[in-house]
Formats: structure tokens, C-alpha cells, sequence
């Protein structure tokens, strides 16, 4: 006998499991670690502080002001391609050397290298060589030293485009005591640059955008020590004017002094009687 009860079920069917239609979902596709920070999904991301980024590049500018002041040669060293056309046009507007491809010792032995810049294309004039090998020749030389060429002068300070990339050429610079400074991520050390600022250098806008501030730094610094050169020149012309002016001053009051000395002479001396020097 089947019992019904109020909600309308059976007593036999109420043991029984209700079968529930579930949606089975998708599997997502496996993602590696690179993709997932690509993507910014992980759950635990560091973030660069905006004000400590603007501190350290007003800091670093203000210090490339001072070196292009002074007359330093400020070299900058970028290694991936997509930097070339940056640091050629920051070698065209500022004169300054560049690197787009790091040679190790460059830095430690400077004289050395400085020497074979300068004396290369000698090199290449006494050696008996074919066009084609001599066009090799000037090619890859071009290719390692085309941003030192116009000024070979040991640098005051370097600048690491890909800081992370660059651990030798930092090493060389720490040294032979040049200074250093560079973007850093945060994946990247402080304590190996000595001026760090923390941005994103896999970008190619914000490496841009440094490389701006960077240039109007050095002319900033330029004009200023073109003000303070024509400064000086006005203070030694004057100073040289000013020499004869008094020369002919002196050489008046000489002979004005020597004119009276000659009428002092020319007066008769007023005598005394003797008589009355025995009264």
C-alpha cells in the first residue's frame, strides 16, 4: 500500500537520489609563469611606487645637468635592437657616445681603446688590403665603436638602458670608478647602479621618454656653461681694457710730477742776510 504524504512524494521514492544535470566546464589551456605575469593574473604582483620613481630621475637629471655643465661626456649603452634608432638620434642632437653593442674592457682599459679609434683609419691606409676586404674592415668597426667615434673621451658617467641585461659592462664601471645609472624593474637590484630608478624598461615608450629628459638635461646644462664661458670673456676684456686706461693715468701724473720738480728747481732760493743772523 502505497502511503502519499502532504508534499505529494511516496514513501518508496523518497530514498531515492535525484539526478541533478550539472554543466560540465571547460578546461582552461595550460599557462606558464612568463604568460600568467604577461597577462597579470598572478595573485601576489609588486608595484613601483610613482613618487620614488619621480625623486630618483629628478636626482639623476639634476646630476646630468651638473656633468654636461662641467663639460663631461655622458655615454649611453643599450644592447637590444629596438634602441638603435634612440641612441642614434641622442648621438646626432648631443654630440655625447653611445654603445649598441657592449665590448667588454672598454671601460678598464680606456687609453687603450681610445687609441685604436683614433689611429684606425692609419691602420687601414698602411695595410695593402682589397676593397671588399677593406669595406669588411670599416663595417665592422663601424659596428662596435660608431657612437665613440666623434668623442673618445673617457665618460663621467654611463647610462644602462637594459640595466638587468648588463650585469659585466656595470662591473666595469663600478671598477674603473665611473659612475652608473639605468631603468630598473622589479625584478632588478638597486645596489649594483649607483643612481637606480625604478621604471618599466621593457618599454619602449617609457625608455623613450628618459631618453628625452636625458637630452634636455645636457643641453640645459650646455647653455649653462656657454653663459658662464661668456661671462668670463667679458670680465678678462674688460679687466684688459681697463689696463692701458690706467697705465696712461700714471704716466700723466708721473710727468705732472716731474714738470713741478723742474719749476721747483728753476725758482730762485731766497738768501738771508748774514747780519741779521748775528743779531
Amino acid at each position: 500500500m502505497n502511503v502519499i504524504f502532504r508534499n505529494g512524494k511516496n514513501k518508496k521514492n523518497k530514498n531515492r537520489q535525484k539526478k541533478v544535470s550539472i554543466p560540465l566546464r571547460k578546461k582552461k589551456p595550460s599557462v606558464s609563469l612568463t604568460d600568467r605575469v604577461l597577462q597579470g593574473r598572478l595573485k601576489y604582483r609588486l608595484l613601483i611606487d610613482v613618487q620614488s620613481t619621480l625623486s630618483a630621475l629628478k636626482q639623476s637629471l639634476s646630476i646630468i645637468e651638473e656633468i654636461s655643465k662641467e663639460g663631461g661626456d655622458i655615454l649611453v649603452v643599450g644592447t637590444r635592437k629596438e634602441y638603435k634608432h634612440l641612441l642614434f638620434n641622442y648621438g646626432r642632437e648631443t654630440g655625447h657616445p653611445f654603445f649598441s653593442r657592449w665590448v667588454s674592457g672598454t671601460l678598464t682599459n680606456w687609453l687603450v681603446f681610445s687609441d685604436n679609434v683614433r689611429k684606425y683609419g692609419d691602420r687601414l691606409n698602411t695595410l695593402t688590403l682589397l676593397d671588399w676586404q677593406r669595406k669588411k674592415l670599416v663595417t665592422e668597426f663601424l659596428r662596435k665603436y660608431q657612437g665613440v667615434v666623434a668623442r673618445p673621451n673617457k665618460p663621467s658617467l654611463v647610462i644602462f638602458l637594459n640595466a638587468q641585461e648588463l650585469s659585466r659592462p656595470i662591473n666595469e664601471a663600478f671598477t674603473s670608478g665611473v659612475p652608473s645609472m639605468g631603468l630598473l624593474n622589479t625584478s632588478g637590484n638597486p645596489r649594483t647602479l649607483t643612481y637606480p630608478i625604478p621604471a618599466n624598461d621593457s618599454s619602449l615608450k617609457v625608455v623613450g621618454l628618459f631618453l628625452t629628459l636625458v637630452k634636455k638635461a645636457i643641453k640645459a646644462g650646455a647653455k649653462k656653461r656657454n653663459i658662464i664661458a661668456k661671462k668670463k670673456n667679458l670680465i678678462a676684456n674688460k679687466s684688459t681694457a681697463k689696463l692701458p686706461q690706467l697705465t696712461q693715468k700714471n704716466v700723466k701724473k708721473a710727468r705732472g710730477n716731474a714738470s713741478q720738480s723742474r719749476k721747483n728747481l728753476n725758482k730762485p732760493v731766497k738768501r738771508k742776510d748774514v747780519k741779521n743772523k748775528k743779531k
